[in-house]
């Protein structure tokens, strides 16, 4: 007899790499999910479906979540239900936490997401049973292991990287080679954004980069990187100038040790090129996904994100209009010209 309990949680984020990223967590849990972008979404589907827990973003364009909160709360009380609900919402609001448990959150869950943290969230308030028990656990460990194995010789010499992180993060050892690829190929502009903001005062696009460098750092399991970009990233959104000019030159000594792995992989520009007519059809979604992504993206001038975006188009043939734009917005990226980059979206 199978005494696994089934449970489902509702995402709501206006970001698509947020839901995508907090279902992707959901999912190694043994949780399933539904996903909604905005908070009038998620009032429909909360009429229509039972969940037993809701994540629920703070700052939306549509509703924002205190709002959205509210509506929740009568049509529970309708159903009689009491569905514990989660404010999604930036590190900036932690002082805030008691406030947001004060107007009758359960909980918050802060970003950037902290996988621990979202755990311990699921086993708090979802019923006992729900969660993956050590068995699929430790039938993922041996899925990590194998995929490692899978990797090359080399990569085991890097110092500063978590093989074992970066393949729990991107899921196959092929994917986790991509996504260092892209990381590895953006070291020398990047680095030059980061250390010219610095000099300019321009803490807004400073924290940008730094951001981007920690989320990607994080993916690879470059974890002692993440950790200094992470630091850096709180002081620039506070224009910390002391903090910014003792760590920044750590940061960049770190991230650039890295530069000697471009001997072993392709140039992520050489990859990106017209698809053979053998590659499947892409489906109109995946496509409107993909522009929706990338212009995320270039909102946060996140570099290495639109390039993975890029290149996951090349397991598909592109209508011949489309493909001309994407090789267009890949040779804007490639030359920083964010304005052409824009107009193409």
């Amino acid at each position: 007899m199978n005494n696994e309990k089934h449970s489902k949680v509702l995402i709501v984020d206006d970001a698509k790499v947020n839901r995508l990223i907090l279902a992707s967590i959901l999912e190694s849990n043994g949780i399933a999910s539904d996903l909604a972008e905005g908070g009038r979404e998620c009032i429909d589907m909360c009429r229509k479906n039972t969940y037993d827990l809701i994540l629920l973003d703070h700052r939306m364009p549509d509703i924002d979540g205190i709002d959205t909160f509210i509506e929740l709360k009568e049509i529970f009380e309708t159903q009689g239900r009491d569905i514990p609900v989660i404010c999604h919402t930036t590190d900036d609001a932690e002082k805030n936490i008691n406030l947001y448990k004060a107007a009758g959150f359960a909980d918050v869950l802060l970003k950037p997401i902290n996988p621990q943290q979202l755990s311990d969230i699921l086993l708090t308030y979802l019923p006992e049973g729900a969660v993956a028990d050590n068995t699929k656990k430790s039938e993922e460990e041996q899925r990590i292991l194998k995929e490692i194995s899978n990797l090359p010789d080399w990569v085991s010499g890097i110092n500063g990287l978590d093989t074992h992180s970066g393949i729990r993060h991107c899921k196959t050892s092929e994917d986790f080679l991509d996504t260092l690829s892209v990381f590895v190929h953006s070291i020398s502009a990047k680095s030059e954004d980061i250390r010219q903001f610095a000099k300019e005062g321009n803490w807004k696009m400073y924290t940008l980069r730094v951001h981007s460098l920690k989320s990607m750092s994080q993916l690879i399991g470059a974890n002692s990187l993440a950790d200094i970009a992470e630091e850096l990233e709180y002081a620039g959104r506070h224009e910390d100038i002391k903090a910014i000019d003792a760590r920044t030159p750590e940061l960049l000594k770190e991230y650039q040790a890295f530069s000697p792995l471009l001997e072993h992989l392709p140039d992520t520009n050489d990859d990106y090129k017209t698809t053979a007519s053998t590659l499947p059809d892409i489906s109109e979604t995946t496509l409107s996904d993909a522009y929706t992504a990338i212009s995320d993206f270039a909102d946060c001038y996140d570099t290495e994100s639109i390039q993975m975006v890029l290149n996951s188009l090349n397991n598909y043939h592109l209508p011949d209009s489309d493909q001309i734009k994407m090789d267009s917005i890949n040779k804007a990226l490639h030359s920083s010209d964010w304005e052409a980059l824009r107009n193409l979206l």
